[in-house]
C-alpha cells in the first residue's frame, strides 16, 4: 500500500479547488496514472483505508479532468468511477464535480435528457453541501467558498447547455447566477471565462451589441487577473465580433494579439490557434472582397462621371446650336422689304454674319465653321446664302471680294 501511495503522489494532478480556480491537466502522463488505478477492483476498494480511497479519488478526478478534452469517453468513465466512490464515502464536493462532469459529457454528446439528470444530481449534492452538516473528513461541513464554487460552476455548465439549445433567456439566467457568485468571491479568472461564454452566446444569437459588452468584460477581468490565456480568448472573441460587424481592421488587430499567445503555447492551445487562424483567413477574404468592390465602384463612378461630362458637353453644344437657330429665325421674322441699296453701300450684317464672314475669308468649309461655332453645318450654309443675297454676289468669292472693297474685312 505504501508503494501505491508513492506512485499516486507522483502522478496525482492538482485538484480543482475552491475560489473558482482551474487547472490545466492536458500535459500530464495520463496513461501511466491510469495503469496505476486500473487494478483497483470494487473488492479491493472496499478493503482499502481512508487514505487510500482519498488518493484513489484524487486519481479518478485527475484522469477525469485530464481526458476531458482529449478523450471524452475515458473522461466519462473515470467521472463515473469518481462519482460512485465519492458518493459512497460522502465526499460531497468530489461527488459533485464528478456529477457535473458527467452532465457536461452528456451535453457535449447531445444527450440533453441525460445531461439534465446529471446536472440535477449535482444540484442536489450542492444543496447538501450548503447544509454544512458534519461529514467524513469535514466535521465542520463545507466552507462558503467551496459551496459558492460548486453552485457557480454548475450554473455556468447549465448556462452553456441552454445556450447550445438556443434557450437564451434560460442560459443568461444561469450565467448571471454564476456571475454573482464569482464577483462575490473575487474570482476574476472565472468572471473572464463566464463573460466570454456570454459573449459567444450573444454572438451566435446575432445580438452584436450585447456580445461586445460581454467580450469587453471578459477582457477586463482577464487583465485584472493577469491571466494571459483569458486575455487571448477575450481578444479572439472580439476579433470574431468585429469580423461579423464588418470592421476588418479592428478584427485583425485583436486576432493578431490573440494569436501571439496561442502560437507561443501551441502545444496546449492548438485548437484556439486553429480557430484564430481560421478567423484571420476570413478577415483577409472580407478585406479582399471589400477592395474588389471599392475598385469596381471606383471604376463605375469614373464611367458615370465621364458619361455625365459627355452629356453636359453635348447639351452645351445643342444649346449653342439652338441659340444660333433662334437668331436665324428672329432675323427671318424681322426681315422686311427695304429699298434697293446701291452697289457701293455696305449691307447691314448681323452679329453672327459678321462672325462668319472672316471665317469664310480664311477659306474654312461650312463643316469646320459649324464645329468651331458649335452650330450645325446646315445653319452655316443658310448664313452663306444670306451673305450672297446681302452682297448681291454669285458665290462666296464674290462676297469676300465685295466685303474687302467695302472695308468689312
Amino acid at each position: 500500500m505504501k508503494r501505491l501511495a508513492i506512485i499516486l503522489s507522483v502522478f496525482l494532478l492538482s485538484h480543482v479547488v475552491a475560489k473558482g480556480q482551474y487547472t490545466d491537466h492536458r500535459d500530464h502522463r495520463l496513461d501511466s496514472l491510469e495503469s496505476v488505478v486500473v487494478p483497483w477492483t470494487a473488492e479491493r476498494i472496499a478493503r482499502a483505508s481512508y487514505e487510500e480511497k482519498d488518493m484513489l479519488s484524487d486519481a479518478y478526478h485527475d484522469l477525469m479532468w485530464g481526458y476531458s478534452q482529449i478523450n471524452p469517453s475515458r473522461s466519462l468513465y473515470f467521472a463515473r468511477k469518481a462519482f460512485d466512490l465519492c458518493l459512497r464515502e460522502q465526499w460531497l464536493n468530489q461527488a459533485f464535480q464528478a456529477a457535473r462532469m458527467i452532465g457536461q459529457h452528456h451535453w457535449a454528446a447531445g444527450q440533453m435528457d441525460s445531461a439534465k439528470t446529471a446536472f440535477a444530481t449535482a444540484l442536489s449534492i450542492a444543496d447538501k453541501m450548503a447544509l454544512k452538516e458534519p461529514l467524513p473528513g469535514k466535521p465542520d461541513g463545507y466552507k462558503d467558498a467551496t459551496i459558492d464554487d460548486a453552485y457557480s460552476s454548475l450554473y455556468g455548465a447549465l448556462g452553456n447547455m441552454y445556450a447550445s439549445m438556443d434557450s437564451i433567456p434560460q442560459a443568461m439566467e444561469y450565467y448571471h447566477k454564476a456571475g454573482e457568485l464569482f464577483k462575490k468571491n473575487g474570482w476574476l479568472e472565472s468572471c473572464s471565462v463566464l463573460y466570454h461564454n456570454m459573449g459567444d452566446t450573444w454572438l451566435d444569437a446575432g445580438d452584436l451589441k450585447e456580445a461586445e459588452v460581454c467580450y469587453d468584460e471578459a477582457l477586463k477581468y482577464g487583465q485584472e487577473a493577469e491571466d494571459s490565456l483569458q486575455i487571448a480568448e477575450a481578444k479572439a472573441g472580439l476579433g470574431a465580433l468585429y469580423l461579423e460587424q464588418g470592421k476588418t481592421r479592428k478584427a485583425l488587430k485583436y486576432l493578431r494579439e490573440a494569436d501571439r499567445y496561442f502560437s507561443a503555447n501551441e502545444d496546449q492551445e492548438y485548437r484556439n490557434r486553429i480557430y484564430t487562424l481560421d478567423l484571420t483567413g476570413k478577415v483577409y477574404d472580407a478585406q479582399r472582397r471589400m477592395l474588389f468592390w471599392m475598385v469596381a465602384g471606383g471604376i463605375l463612378l469614373i464611367i458615370l462621371l465621364l458619361g455625365l461630362l459627355l452629356v453636359l458637353l453635348r447639351a452645351r453644344r445643342l444649346r449653342k446650336q439652338k441659340e444660333g437657330a433662334d437668331v436665324v429665325i428672329s432675323e427671318v421674322l424681322s426681315t422686311r422689304p427695304q429699298e434697293q441699296k446701291t452697289e457701293r453701300s455696305a449691307p447691314e450684317l448681323t452679329e453672327r454674319e459678321a462672325e462668319i464672314l472672316p471665317l469664310l475669308a480664311d477659306g474654312l468649309s461650312s463643316k469646320v465653321i459649324a464645329d468651331r461655332l458649335c452650330l450645325t453645318e446646315q445653319t452655316i450654309k443658310w448664313y452663306r446664302m444670306r451673305l450672297l443675297e446681302k452682297f448681291n454676289a454669285p458665290n462666296t468669292a464674290g462676297v469676300i471680294s465685295k466685303a474687302k472693297e467695302l472695308g468689312l474685312l
